[in-house]
């Protein structure tokens, strides 16, 4: 909350401070223009003349003023540098980016339109006789400092701002120095003429502050790319305001010590003095000029679009001023020397001397030039490798990598380190998988944020990836480098190439492994398949022939007793009978061996069955099937659990009671299917013993479990013994399902809970 009210705070005093010096500024412009007028028109010198003579105090100001104005032309040009700074105020204050720095230059450019207009002191001379009050003296404090102080802390905080966060700790060193700029600008302004003061502060001391505090803050320790750009642009053209004020004071130094005519400035400010000629024009315009340019060049640098460009261009003209400066400096220099020795008769001949100035200059043009180029690309830039060694190192980290898989992790590292880059990404591009990026970003660096310069490598005509490096690792002067990454593009293809092979290479051996896993899985299902094949096999020939083979051998026993006794017509009937049983065996035999469980269940359902296989046995066992139909059907795996299980039942009925009374029954109770097999033979204690069951029961159980069934024995000494067993139907609710999980968990108790089998 006290940070809010801070904020707003600050926001209100910056638009208090605006307006005043907005009004302060164009109304000094305005009441200068009428100066000038006054000054230049008989008739509005002579109205004004009237007005005065009247009592107006006004125009007897202007009147009292017009002797400090300014020639007409050189009024008209200083009103179109006011202009050029107002424009780019407005420009400035519809931005979209109103962040501290672009709020001071509003001000600034806003102030110094009327501050260093020296037709608008004539205007404040004019208000101070109209009036009475010093505004002179609110003049230089306001518009002069204000102006001065707003342009520097707005360089200096350019182009983050980040000084004047909540919670930095330079918030109140740059108070200080702001209150402190105020003070010299003032005090200042009041010592030296408004042209000095002008040349001094927006064409030598500002580009110096800058200069000296930008490059280690900014330009390599910005928080991203883009503001590293933009503090380099912000550097490009300070660079160039400083180089071409320090060749126009060389050249303003050489006229004033040779006497030439020409290139003089009226400053009205001075006039007091006597010296209102100076021959300082090509500075003060071009403080003017530098001023607004400034403010126009970070205006460009707000936008993104075109940022990059606005760089290049800016970088090259930082050079090409430097060159320009040093050659004309030079020439000029020459020039002044040749005419002191022609007016001493040392030279003669003045086509001569300038013929071999500018030989000795169009000589020295192209090591100025490489120069030049060197000393900004360092500048911007820092001390970065040379093209040719970064390609250098490329080539011997390719021969050490040809050999063995390469880590392209470490080779970005290298590869932005040998660029100097903040940024540097290798992406692999593999066919038919998504592609694999290898990144390295120095301490701080944001890798998802930096601008970045992406080129694709080739091995042969394949493209098989893409460098990518943030941009100020390749921008710069040199041709060389703006070159220097598709050559590096190009001795990475080898190493990416080998990259791509151990990448595929691995995931071939991953999917090798993954196969063989796959195979010894297989293998083991099927030799569980094939025990539990083996298992079926023994478990239908034991459920199934076993039975028609134990029917066939008591009906042996009984032909062979009908033959010993020569009952030979009961004999015949008996072998007809042995016949049939052997096809059933053989049928039930040969359906076994092609999985199906039995011919006759498949075709006639369980109770149809069930009654024919009991009824053919001798002697025949009674099938009540319970209001069970004999055409009703049931899912096919429930008839086979149960038709089985009935049958192994029958038969150990028959083993260990034989003679006895047997009956089969079947039910369907509340969604279950449920037989009981019971013999009156002589039974067994359940209690005795701890066998486990014999193979008969383990199938039977086995082939309830498979169908979620579930089976009891009970048996008692003298009481038979009785096997009852439940098969859940497919059910059509809720309540029917809950109702089989808990017969089911029933079923798996009584299961485990019996003692023993019939042996």
């Amino acid at each position: 909350m006290r940070e809010l009210s801070a904020s707003r705070l600050a926001t209100a005093g910056y638009a208090l401070l605006l307006v005043v010096c907005a009004v302060f500024s164009v109304g000094w412009l305005a009441v200068g223009a009428v100066v000038v007028a006054a000054d230049n028109a008989a008739g509005i010198a002579a109205a004004l003349a009237d007005a005065a003579a009247r009592g107006d105090p006004w125009a007897r100001g202007v009147l009292e003023a017009a002797p400090h104005s300014e020639p007409l032309g050189q009024a008209a040009l200083d009103y179109a540098f006011s202009l050029f700074n107002l424009v780019i105020a407005a420009m400035l204050l519809a931005s979209r980016a109103q962040e501290w720095p672009i709020r001071l230059l509003v001000i600034a450019m806003v102030a110094s339109a009327g501050a260093f207009n020296l037709q608008a002191h004539a205007g404040a001379v004019a208000v101070q006789t109209a009036t009475g009050l010093p505004v002179d003296v609110l003049d230089q404090v306001l518009l002069h400092a204000v102006a001065c102080a707003t342009y520097v802390l707005a360089l200096l905080l350019f182009p983050s701002g980040w000084p004047l966060r909540p919670g930095s700790g330079l918030r109140r060193p740059l108070l200080v120095a702001g209150v402190g700029a105020l003070l010299l600008v003032g005090v200042g302004t009041a010592l030296l003429p408004h042209t000095i003061s002008c040349v001094l502060f927006f064409g030598i001391l500002a580009p110096l502050v800058v200069l000296a505090a930008l490059p280690r803050r900014r330009i390599r320790h910005g928080l991203t790319m883009e503001q590293r750009t933009r503090a380099r642009l912000l550097l490009s053209v300070l660079a160039a305001v400083f180089a071409v004020t320090a060749l126009l004071g060389l050249i303003t130094q050489l006229l004033w010590l040779l006497n030439w005519t020409g290139l003089t400035l009226v400053d009205p400010t001075t006039q007091g003095d006597g010296g209102a000629e100076q021959p300082t024009a090509l500075l003060f315009w071009f403080a003017r000029f530098a001023s607004p340019a400034v403010a126009a060049a970070v205006l460009v640098a707000t936008r993104r679009a075109g940022l990059w460009t606005a760089e290049r261009v800016l970088s090259v003209g930082l050079a090409a001023t430097l060159v320009v400066a040093l050659i004309g400096g030079g020439f000029v220099v020459v020039e002044a020397i040749a005419w002191v020795l022609i007016s001493a008769g040392v030279l003669g001949g003045v086509v001569t001397v300038t013929v071999l100035a500018t030989a000795l200059e169009a000589l020295s043009f192209l090591p100025v030039h490489v120069r030049a180029e060197r000393l900004v690309d360092r500048l911007l830039y820092g001390t970065r490798p040379t093209p040719y060694s970064v390609l250098a190192r490329i080539a011997a980290l390719s021969r050490s990598t040809a050999t063995d898989a390469p880590d392209l992790a470490r080779v970005a590292e290298a590869v932005a380190r040998g660029l100097g880059a903040a940024v540097c990404r290798l992406t692999v591009v593999r066919p038919g998988l998504r592609d694999r990026s290898y990144a390295w970003a120095e301490a701080g660096a944001d890798p998802g944020t930096d601008d970045f310069v992406e080129v694709p490598v080739y091995h042969g005509e394949e493209r098989i990836g893409s460098i990518a490096v943030d941009r100020g690792a390749v921008v710069g002067l040199y041709a060389q480098r703006r070159h220097l990454l598709e050559d590096i593009a190009d001795s990475l293809g080898v190493v990416m190439q080998a990259s791509r092979a151990g990448i595929e290479l691995d995931r071939q051996l991953r999917a090798v492994l993954a196969h063989a896993g796959d195979i010894a899985v297989a293998r083991r299902q099927a030799v569980a398949e094939m025990d539990g094949e083996r298992r079926r096999i023994e478990r239908d020939l034991h459920d199934g022939a076993q039975h028609h083979l134990v029917s066939l051998r008591l009906t042996l026993g009984l032909v062979e007793h009908q033959v010993a006794t020569a009952q030979f017509d009961r004999v015949r009937d008996r072998l007809d009978q042995i016949a049939g049983q052997i096809e059933s065996a053989e049928a039930v035999l040969a359906a076994t061996a092609t999985g199906v469980s039995s011919p006759l269940l498949a075709e006639r359902g369980l109770v149809a069955a069930l009654d024919l296989e009991l009824s053919g046995g001798h002697p025949p066992v009674p099938l009540d099937s319970g209001g069970v139909g004999a055409d009703r059907r049931f899912p096919a795996d429930v008839e086979t659990a149960v038709y089985f299980c009935c049958l192994e039942s029958v038969n150990n009925a028959r083993k260990h009671a034989p003679g006895a009374a047997v009956v089969v029954r079947l039910a369907t109770v509340d969604g279950w299917l449920c037989f009981t097999v019971r013999d009156e033979g002589p039974g067994y204690d359940q209690g005795a013993g701890s066998g486990s069951p014999g193979r008969g029961l383990r199938n039977v159980q086995a082939r309830m479990s498979a169908v979620g069934g579930r089976v009891a024995v009970r048996s008692r000494p003298g009481a038979g013994s009785t096997v009852e067993g439940s098969v859940p139907l497919p059910a059509d609710g809720p309540g029917l399902a809950a109702h089989r999980g808990s017969a089911e968990r029933a079923a798996v108790a009584d299961g485990h809970g019996d003692a023993r089998a019939h042996q």
